[in-house]
């Protein structure tokens, strides 16, 4: 272990989410002294962090409707983190997709950042406006360009980066100018496992239901296909991905965990048309010994083995994914490939990668020996 004392900075604990799960991992692994957050809410705190001391970088983070309308409040994130008090730590991990590199750290301390992507309302905007209250998108772009341009100088205060992917190491060279280790986030794989049943015959989009996750795509491309399609999951497209679908495409809202276990099990295969910085839900379907039939983009590259786990297209239309699916259901792939690509991803092997990256990484700076 690490005989410093660590702090750990977390963008927000609103929703149950990858990078959620992810930065609790990461407390653990690291027995950090702290957690911090923007906001939070207190029955996700609890699930997730134990009895480990979570606090807010603002007392304005508690207020209710900053929990629930937390990216309305993007602009103010910076402030609170930059004031927000780290003298007392030797190692400050910041968990981030938005703000938390704006934070200030001694000058003898170590600044690691666990970095999802670089800040997606800054350098990806043009995904991200529908979230934003409908007089602010008019002037986002302005505002974006002032973030990128912050986003740039936090990124510089950082002493080392670890990326989620080779994609995201990409994207961070890219738009910081800096080289990052890569460390894969962790998957369950000791829950999400192969059932004993046979597939149904049905294929399965699973995940929140947002823009950039094109969910929009698979619905338009079933709508010409004589298969049946089940989306799980919720989010701010919920309404209008209904409003596209055809009689053959039916929605589970909000599954449980083990409810998309089952999915999972039983479907045909999971479709996933959208490009993301690693996506574990594909790996989280491998794990249940089923195929993936995802865009040949970001994250999916590195955890689809093509031909082998399940298919890789090229392509953004339903167009592209009729094909895919036509050309999917001449393979033959076996389950245990499958199941075993996805130990990769094990949160045991995070655990032993992430604490021996930070421990080499503070080995390896000057006045900070592990």
């Amino acid at each position: 272990m690490i005989d410093r004392k660590i702090a750990l900075c977390h963008e927000w604990l609103t929703t149950f989410g990858g990078s959620d799960l992810t930065a609790a991992r990461i407390a653990k692994v690291l027995d950090v002294d702290a957690v911090f957050t923007f906001t939070s809410e207190p029955s996700l705190v609890d699930e997730l962090f134990d009895d480990m001391p979570v606090k807010l970088a603002a007392r304005w983070g508690a207020w209710s409707p900053v929990r629930k309308h937390w990216q309305w409040f993007l602009i103010g994130m910076p402030s609170a983190w930059r004031r927000l008090d780290l003298t007392a730590y030797d190692v400050v991990v910041t968990s981030s997709h938005a703000c938390t590199n704006a934070i200030r750290t001694r000058a003898d301390s170590l600044h690691v950042s666990y970095c999802y992507t670089p800040m997606r309302y800054a350098w990806d905007w043009r995904q991200e406006i529908g979230r934003f209250p409908a007089p602010v998108r008019p002037v986002w772009p302005i505002v974006a360009l002032a973030l990128r341009r912050a986003d740039y100088r936090w990124a510089q205060r950082v002493d080392h980066f670890i990326a989620i992917s080779k994609a995201v190491a990409r994207r961070i060279f890219r738009n910081y100018g800096r080289e990052a280790t890569v460390v894969y986030p962790p998957v369950d794989t000791d829950f999400f496992t192969p059932g004993d049943g046979d597939s149904d015959d049905f294929y399965l989009a699973a995940g929140r239901l947002v823009g950039y996750k094109r969910f929009d795509v698979v619905v338009e491309a079933f709508r010409n296909l004589d298969r049946r399609l089940v989306v799980a999951g919720s989010g701010p497209e919920l309404s209008r991905l209904r409003s596209m679908a055809g009689p053959n495409v039916s929605f589970e809202i909000q599954p449980t965990s083990a409810a998309l276990r089952d999915l999972y099990r039983r479907a045909r295969a999971l479709v996933f048309p959208g490009i993301e910085d690693f996506g574990i839900v594909p790996v989280e379907a491998q794990a249940c010994a089923t195929p993936v039939i995802a865009q040949d983009a970001g994250g999916a590259v590195e955890t689809v083995r093509d031909g082998v786990t399940g298919l890789l297209y090229t392509g953004e239309s339903p167009a592209a994914l009729i094909e895919a699916v036509t050309a999917f259901e001449g393979l033959h792939l076996q389950p245990d490939a499958i199941r075993v690509n996805s130990e990769r991803f094990a949160a045991e092997v995070f655990d032993t990668a992430f604490l021996r990256t930070v421990m080499e990484i503070t080995k390896a700076s000057s006045g900070h020996p592990a």
